[in-house]
Parts: C-alpha cells; structure tokens; sequence
C-alpha cells in the first residue's frame, strides 16, 4: 500500500534511508552520504506533504518526495514538455525488498498522481552510476534528456510526458 507519510513515519524513513545508504556504498554508488539526504530533509518533505511511502505487513519498504521543485540545473537542458510538471525526489526500496518491482510501482503511483494532479510530465534526475536506477527508467519509458552536475558528480535527467 502506498500512502502520504506522516510525522510518526520518521523513524522508519530514516533507518530505511540509512540501511539504503550502506547498501549503495557496498556496491559501490556512492550516491548519497550524511549530508544529503538527511533526516532533516525527510522531516521537511513530510511536514510539506509531498512524502509517500510504501508498506508492506505495517513496515515500511520505500519512500519517495513528490513535488514541483527541481535545481536550477534543470534550466539548461531542453526538455521536451511543458509546465506544469512533477519532480520524482529521493525515491528508495529497502535493500531486502530490492528487485521485487516495489520501485516500479511506486513510479506508477506518482505517474497516477501526476495524472489526476493535472501535469505535462514527470522529471528527475539519477546519479548516472547508479546502473540499476538508470535501466529501471529507461524501461518504464522515461527519456534521458541530458546531465546535470551536482556535488556527487554527474546525474542523467529524465522526462516521461503524461496524459494527453
């Protein structure tokens, strides 16, 4: 089941979020550290609305934050839709339930939402050694649109137009 998150969630996203930290180190992405994100950051997109997690059996086995924020770095890419459209942020599965398509339906669930929340397209950006991440939206139909470079390096930003 995916829901909104709520304050009582932060305990569960943030040692998921760790043991998903550890998990990316040892293979070998290193993606996300202790300065982002953070249990700060997590605080803010639950106090904001825009957290969502999925449970299985009353645990909690993924997060993502939905919004329409996105870095500056964005402007300079030519992407192919318009405004308005919604931005994937921190999505991540639990390193035990990795692989069972919990990420693919938790894309579907914001591609649903974006759908009833009336935009263009969805947009994200993925750290472009993260091979798993990159394959899983190449699959479910999102273009690469180009790169952005933040502190870890570079990331490839995507784009799947939605609705009509």
């Amino acid at each position: 089941m995916i829901r909104k998150a709520i304050q009582s969630d932060i305990i569960q996203t943030s040692k998921v979020l760790e043991e998903v930290k550890i998990d990316m180190l040892r293979e070998g992405v290193d993606q996300w550290d202790q300065e982002y994100p953070n249990e700060m950051v997590l605080i803010q997109d639950i106090d904001k609305e825009q957290a969502f997690i999925y449970e299985e059996q009353g645990e909690l086995v993924a997060y993502m934050a939905l919004n329409e924020k996105c870095d500056e770095e964005y402007n300079d890419l030519n992407w192919n839709t318009s405004i308005p459209f919604l931005v994937i942020h921190r999505l991540y599965v639990k390193p035990v339930a990795q692989g069972k398509g919990i990420s693919s339906k938790m894309i579907r669930y914001a591609e649903q939402y974006a759908v009833e929340h009336k935009y263009q397209s969805i947009r994200f950006d993925a750290f472009s050694l993260n091979e798993t991440a990159n394959a899983v939206y190449l699959k479910k139909g999102y273009h690469l649109v180009g790169t952005v470079n933040f502190r870890k390096g570079v990331f490839n930003c995507y784009e799947k137009a939605i609705g009509s």
